[in-house]
This record gives structure tokens, sequence and C-alpha cells, in this order.
């Protein structure tokens, strides 16, 4: 059953920002491939993950904004200039794989893991669809690593961007992960 297609630059409108027009056609076809195979009724469903309690949708669109903000002040405070398009594009997508990796569970507050989700790591299927559709590399590197579990830490300064954006809005929604040790020295 193919299913109603989204706008989804209704949820993210920087999508419409990204100057390359094959990149911005990719990123909405990785999106609408995502949605196709999700099992999710609403993109509002779509949890965070299953242990924080909250909706993926405003936690990516932060985090898509948090990147764009650090990248404008990089730019005035340090003269680094970043990929706009490929941060754009992978912020957007960095928690894609979230439609297939959870579907809905049992009862009204409930949700489950996917077979996708059970024997593939997070943001794999969307990097694989990234893949499909022949995206940049760093693009697909920059969606693989952007989460504290990749294998290996991000290899561009967007990668960087992301990976930061995205720990700090889950820390400031739901809980630090991490500890801070004080060591005190005579």
């Amino acid at each position: 059953m193919v299913r109603p297609t989204l706008n989804f630059s209704t949820y993210y409108p920087q999508i419409d920002e990204i100057s390359d027009a094959d990149l911005r056609a990719k990123t909405h076809a990785v999106l609408q491939d995502i949605w196709q195979a999700s099992s999710w009724q609403s993109l509002e469903d779509v949890p965070t993950s299953r242990e924080i309690p909250y909706p993926n949708l405003p936690h990516t669109q932060c985090v898509v904004e948090l990147s764009l903000a650090i990248a404008d002040i990089f730019r005035k405070y340090h003269g680094v200039e970043t990929d706009r398009d490929h941060l754009i594009a992978a912020a957007v997508l960095q928690d894609a794989s979230k439609l297939v990796e959870y579907a809905p569970g049992e009862g009204a507050d409930s949700v489950q893991r996917t077979p996708i989700g059970q024997w593939t790591p997070h943001a794999f299927w969307c990097a694989h669809l990234c893949a499909l559709h022949e995206m940049p590399m760093a693009v697909t590197n920059t969606i693989l690593t952007h989460s504290p579990q990749a294998a290996q830490f991000p290899q561009t300064i967007e990668g960087k961007i992301l990976y930061y954006a995205d720990q700090l809005d889950v820390i400031a929604i739901y809980k630090d992960r991490w500890t801070k040790k004080l060591f005190v020295t005579k």
C-alpha cells in the first residue's frame, strides 16, 4: 500500500534553503522513502526514543535550528565556513530512521522496536537510503556519526556541530548523560 506523501518542508522549512536542487530533491526522496516504510500514522507520534518521553519532531526541528545557529556563530566569531546544504540535509535526516526503528506498540503510549531497530545501529537505515539516492558521502557520514552510540566520531565540522547540537537538545529535554567529577588537589 502506498501512503500519501508528506510535504516535509512543512515540518522542516530549512529544506527549501538547500541551494543545491539535487541535494534538496534527494533529501525529500529519502524522507518519503522512510515515511512509506513507516507504520506511524502521523509524524508527530514518532518518539525520540523508548526511554525519552518526548516526540521526535520538535527534537529534530530544534536540532536543525541549533545546528544552523552554531554554524552562523562559528562564521561570525571564528571565520569558520560550513557547508550549509550538507548541514541542513544531515540535520533533517539524522533521526529519520526512527520512523522505521520504532513502531506503535500495544496501548496508547507504548512503543516497540521494529526488526530494523533491533538489528541495525541507529541511523543506519537512513544512511542506507542516502547511499541508494547517491547523496554526498559527507552527509551520509554525518548522519551515521551523529549519535554517541556510533562506531566513530564525526569527521567534518558539520558532523561535529550536529553531534553536539543533538546531544544538547537531548540533555535539555530529558536528562544529562554525562557526569562531572570534581578532582581537588592540594
